[in-house]
């Protein structure tokens, strides 16, 4: 055997004497490591070889094995504010680094696996900047993002909520709608957008991406360096001599190797998936599909019947406290996670972390964990032909295939697609909010100045500003909402009879008649498309109202929409209804567009010489899912629903969302508080307290 690694290693030093080479050697040595033990005589080799390629993170950890020269450039690849972290840097890493550290902004798009949030924690760890702004995709991304700062130990205060106070020194962890909550905008020295292509076309919500957009030109505005990261993309929609443009840096560098096989000629996919994750995957495998539906079905599918004893009482701690029907339940105690839309924050969580910790070695998902969490797997199968009733394009496919491998555990990563594999095609992002182009939303272009606009912007805007129905200033707060809806909500309002009005014109808390108003020309107005989601307006007002009764209890609500389920549901898919509503209208929608209803309200209002609202009261109950509002933000923490009441009823509480984290960290350290918990509250309390402060130790369930 040795004398085939040697053979080996001396055609991989004999395709690096001419530079073409270097990228096809890079991976066949990528290819030995994923089979060699890592001892014997060839360890020098090995070293020298990773040396000469830029993979410095794969050399031996023990210097004195290497030559000086190569130890002097292992530890020029190793920055003093990550050596104690034992984290060395790959070559292109480093270039990227560098430049950062010298004062130059940096837009780039590397592969998944290429390490790009390792030089995040680098820039906070070298303490040259005071205030960071981190803006991520999602809550998920939120809390890991908090996590890896906090095993860090930067000594910055990390804010992830706009309710935190700041202090001296701070890193802004958070979502573009969070961030646009922030007012004033707050100091910044230098800021990072992760997955910054959401900026173009790869935001399919249309609010979403101006809030993001909006986002970038405050973020700018204020002069601080960036750094924006994100895969996969070649270009940007920008002349070559702009800032942008000379900012962006693309790189091909990947430290795993992805193997892709396309089965996508198989007719009996579900056998050929069955038999290759029993015989031929080695590793753990994600497996994509099209949405929470089919995760559903493929999942119960792929149940080996033979879950570890944690998993099985986390499957029934599922089951008694959400519904003993959820299909989520049901497939974890077959030994297969799921990860998908509807899911509470904490049970995607859990199931990753059960993933992480090879508990579970198969999991189900849909393109929510491209951009949730960083998972570490081996194998990727993408079992569907289409995402959203489209096929597969190049991008979301490249995306994919970037989860299979993870530098340093998975060498060769492993992807089989079942999928018609796309033709490779340019992959561009434009900024709109910077070009103007015709991707840029009017809710993106209303938020520029007059003297910044294009003729063509100010044509496209004509009939916005040409009006007098609702002022500019009024559609600016209400930030990433299309101003047309605005407008027609505005007219509404104006041409309502006094006592409909007036039905809108309340503070505190309401009449169901004046709640009802509100709810009905906001769902009428403010609300379009596929954004309604099959509800209505007294649909809405139904759920609300059963959400109040049930004070967080899943099972309550599921059997009161029992009665209304569509033909062909089961009762996992009514719970799945359940908590999609939770999440998309009482997390988000409804409260934007109470906001938004009110921000106009107060304007017309004014104008009538009428009183003027605020529904803040009744969109913090909403928010909170008519809890106290610090269960749902530990929610988002990692903590579910369930924990964060026990624990609410075992004293937890605070003014702030601070108090109410530091005496949740003092209530996992006590044992009377543990002694009345289960074993599965005390798995979830513990992971959240152990995010939460670094020096909090793994608690290990009792029982």
């Amino acid at each position: 055997m040795a004398t085939d690694d040697f053979a080996a290693l001396r055609e991989i030093s004999n395709m690096l004497l001419t530079d073409e080479n270097e990228q096809e050697a890079r991976d066949r040595f990528i290819r030995f490591l994923d089979q060699y033990s890592g001892t014997g005589s060839l360890s020098v080799i090995v070293d020298s070889l990773a040396a000469r390629l830029g993979l410095f993170p794969y050399m031996s950890p023990n210097l004195e094995e290497i030559s000086d020269a190569e130890a002097l450039t292992v530890a020029y690849h190793s920055p003093e504010s990550l050596k104690k972290h034992g984290f060395t840097f790959h070559a292109e890493q480093q270039k990227i680094y560098e430049q950062l550290m010298d004062g130059k902004s940096v837009i780039l798009s590397a592969p998944t696996s290429f390490g790009k949030s390792a030089i995040v924690d680098a820039l906070v760890l070298s303490e040259k900047w005071a205030n960071f702004v981190i803006i991520v995709p999602t809550i998920s991304l939120i809390d890991e993002t908090r996590r890896r700062l906090v095993a860090l130990d930067t000594g910055y205060t990390i804010v992830s909520h706009p309710s935190q106070k700041p202090t001296l020194k701070n890193i802004f962890v958070l979502t573009q709608e969070r961030f646009l909550e922030l007012d004033p905008v707050p100091s910044v020295d230098f800021f990072i957008i992760d997955e910054f292509y959401k900026l173009g076309d790869g935001e399919t919500d249309e609010k979403r991406r101006s809030n993001l957009n909006i986002a970038w030109r405050l973020l700018r505005r204020t002069g601080a360096q960036y750094y924006l990261l994100g895969p996969n993309i070649d270009a940007l929609k920008f002349g070559s001599d702009s800032e942008l443009s000379k900012s962006f840096i693309t790189s091909d560098f990947n430290p795993v190797v992805v193997d892709v096989e396309d089965r996508s000629h198989v007719e009996d996919r579900l056998s050929d998936m069955k038999t290759f994750l029993d015989e031929q995957a080695d590793g753990p495998s994600l497996i994509f599909v099209s949405s929470p539906g089919r995760a559903n079905d493929i999942a119960f599918e792929l149940g080996t019947g033979a879950a570890d004893p944690l998993v099985i009482e986390i499957a029934d701690w599922i089951a008694e406290h959400y519904d003993p029907e959820w299909f989520v339940a049901r497939a974890l105690r077959s030994g297969v996670g799921t990860h998908t839309g509807p899911m509470p924050r904490s049970l995607q969580r859990a199931m990753v972390r059960l993933f992480a910790m090879e508990k579970i070695d198969r999991l189900v998902c849909t393109t929510t964990l491209i951009e949730g969490v960083n998972t570490v797997a081996r194998n990727v199968v993408i079992y569907d032909k289409k995402i959203d009733r489209k096929p597969i394009d190049f991008f979301t496919f490249s995306n994919i295939r970037g989860r299979a491998g993870r530098m340093l555990k998975h060498f060769v990563g492993r992807v089989v697609s079942y999928a018609d594999q796309p033709e490779p095609e340019v992959s561009t992002v434009d900024l709109p909010i910077e070009s103007q182009s015709p991707a840029a939303s009017l809710a993106t272009l209303i938020q520029l100045d007059s003297a910044e606009l294009t003729e063509e912007s100010v044509e496209r805007l004509r009939h916005v500003l040409d009006q007098d129905a609702l002022s500019v200033q009024t559609m600016r707060r209400n930030r990433g909402l299309d101003p047309t809806l605005q407008i027609g909500a505005a007219r509404r309002m104006r041409e309502a009879r006094p006592g409909d009005f007036r039905n809108l014109s309340w503070s505190g808390i309401p009449t169901r008649e004046q709640f009802a108003a509100v709810v009905s020309l906001g769902y009428d107005q403010l609300i379009i498309g596929r954004d309604r989601s099959g509800e209505n307006a007294r649909s809405i007002l139904a759920k609300l109202n059963a959400a109040r009764t049930a004070q967080g209890d899943v099972q309550a609500l599921v059997d009161a929409a029992l009665p209304y389920m569509r033909r062909g549901q089961t009762r996992s898919n009514v719970v799945d209804d359940v908590l999609s509503f939770q999440r998309n209208w009482m997390g988000f929608k409804i409260p934007s567009m109470l906001r938004a209803a009110s921000s106009i309200q107060r304007e017309v209002a004014q104008d009538r010489d009428e009183r003027v609202s605020n529904y803040e009261y009744v969109i913090r109950e909403i928010e909170s899912l008519y809890l106290p509002s610090f269960i749902a933000e530990l929610e988002d923490y990692g903590l579910p629903i369930p924990v964060g009441v026990k624990l609410a009823n075992l004293g937890l509480h605070g003014e702030s969302i601070e108090d109410v984290v530091a005496m949740l960290v003092r209530m996992a350290r006590d044992q009377r508080v543990l002694s009345t918990l289960t074993k599965v509250d005390r798995w979830f309390l513990s992971d959240v307290a152990s995010g939460l402060k670094k020096e909090m130790p793994t608690i290990a369930p009792a029982g």
